[in-house]
């Protein structure tokens, strides 16, 4: 999932936190999905990496969320766009 936010809105501190509490960020997969979020500043970097240390202490669990540098974006297939608008009984509110 691709995301843009105004910083005016939400801080990437916050958008991070809500990331962080909508998947499980320990699950190790070998499949086509992984935890990962691609940051493009040294600043989002280490907004990461404190998230993950903090949720590393406070779980005492490793944390299988990758923190990567900025990539080419591919969408994804179209059976894969509006995952959210096609979840019947969706919990999330958007």
């Amino acid at each position: 999932m691709r995301i843009w936010y105004d910083p005016a809105i939400i801080t990437y501190d916050d958008l991070l936190a809500r990331f962080f509490e909508e998947h499980d960020p320990t699950q190790r997969s070998k499949c086509q999905y992984k935890s990962a979020v691609w940051v493009h500043s040294p600043e989002q970097r280490a907004s990461v990496e404190r998230a993950v240390a903090a949720l590393e202490q406070k779980f005492k669990v490793k944390v299988a969320t990758t923190v990567d540098g900025e990539q080419p974006w591919y969408d994804a297939e179209d059976y894969h766009q509006d995952y959210l608008g096609k979840m019947v009984g969706a919990r999330w509110g958007f």
